[in-house]
């Protein structure tokens, strides 16, 4: 299996890659090659990666389980959390944050920014709004600037960070370390993200970054910016797969006394076989989340189902059916699929390979390190 990743990496001139695997609903394997520092630190599966656009779906589940505390309406016109500026004037619907979720929302594809009082101010411009019904799959425009709107909403619906929420309601209970705020981590735990030959950007640089502490200032890192491991993203698309449920270990401690040095430590060990359900999602979020809406079928697009931020596809990696999304920037090219039916999903995350997107529109040293892992899991490889 090293071999085979091996050759997957040489194939594509990868600094990088780091997988985590999800079988029949618990997080199994994990693994890494390569450098998270050239020629200084080796990566992990737990070094902390900016996972780029899968950083969408982190946004999606923040904003089904507000939809659950009656933080958010999903439906309601985006006025109601912005005011009564904020609205698409060519239009009889109004965008709501579903339609966000659906890249359908009428709202140009603007650069992507921070800040409340600019958004807002975008927002209540003509210019910045598409003639069209919001909600319509057949004007489907990818948008980076709707995802800065987006996560903006939750925040002014929950009246305070993304990420605070973020922390407590999913990250905390699951023991994973991981934030949109590359400044509340630590440089050594970050990797430092090659393009080409070329650093794209490095670990002191993004763990230096001031971290947001007012609403609206943090809305340019929910397009791209949840920087986490391969393993911490897999155990947030365990609840995925696990309609809603998070499989948590079963801890052991033994305490060991250090007679030398006149101290006591607590060893924790899993045990085997052994995990404590927590639920984080109700099912029926996690329902609306994969169900299909619309099929997106354009000339730079390989055909896709569009749910509520997911992308499904069918007859792909040897397997039925795949929820998945991809990421790429600055050199980070990344992909995370599952199947609900067998149980089975993968995180796989790149850094400094070139780019190469295969026939089913996936990143193709992702998928084609997905190939092998989905044909082992199931004892065809």
């Amino acid at each position: 299996m090293d071999g085979a990743l091996a050759r997957v990496m040489e194939n594509y001139s990868a600094a990088a890659v780091s997988v985590a695997t999800v079988e029949r609903g618990q997080l199994s394997q994990s693994g890494a090659w390569g450098w998270a520092v050239k020629n200084e630190r080796e990566m992990t599966p737990d070094t902390k990666v900016r996972i780029a656009s899968i950083s969408k779906v982190v946004v999606a589940m923040c904003a089904m389980a507000m939809v659950e505390e009656e933080i958010v309406d999903l439906d309601a016109p985006l006025s109601d959390y912005w005011g009564t500026g904020v609205r698409n004037p060519y239009s009889k619907g109004q965008p709501t944050a579903r339609t966000l979720m659906t890249h359908t929302s009428s709202i140009k594809n603007l650069d992507t920014t921070r800040g409340l009082s600019r958004l807002k101010g975008l927002l209540q411009s003509r210019s910045s709004w598409r003639s069209m019904e919001p909600g319509s799959g057949g004007y489907w425009a990818y948008s980076n600037f709707g995802m800065c709107v987006l996560g903006t909403t939750l925040e002014l619906a929950y009246g305070g960070l993304l990420d605070d929420y973020l922390q407590e309601h999913f990250l905390e209970p699951m023991d994973a370390r991981a934030s949109f705020f590359g400044g509340r981590l630590e440089e050594k735990e970050v990797a430092t993200l090659y393009s080409g030959g070329s650093v794209g950007r490095s670990a002191k640089e993004h763990t230096g970054r001031k971290v947001p502490t007012k609403i609206g200032d943090s809305a340019s890192f929910f397009p791209g910016g949840f920087t986490v491991s391969a393993v911490d993203m897999a155990k947030l698309m365990s609840v995925l797969i696990n309609d809603g449920v998070y499989q948590a270990p079963v801890y052991t401690y033994t305490a060991v006394e250090d007679v030398e040095n006149g101290v006591q430590m607590v060893i924790a060990q899993p045990l085997e076989g052994e995990f404590q359900e927590v639920r984080l999602l109700s099912e029926e979020s996690v329902a609306d989340m994969e169900t299909p809406r619309f099929t997106v079928d354009l000339a730079d697009y390989c055909p896709f189902e569009q749910c509520l931020i997911l992308r499904r596809q069918e007859d792909v990696l040897g397997q039925d059916m795949l929820y998945y999304h991809t990421g790429s920037a600055y050199g980070v090219y990344s992909l995370m699929t599952y199947n609900p039916d067998t149980g089975n999903g993968i995180v796989v995350i790149s850094t400094g390979a070139r780019r190469n997107v295969n026939e089913r529109g996936m990143y193709a040293l992702c998928s084609d390190v997905m190939e092998i892992l989905y044909a082992r899991m199931e004892g065809e490889g």
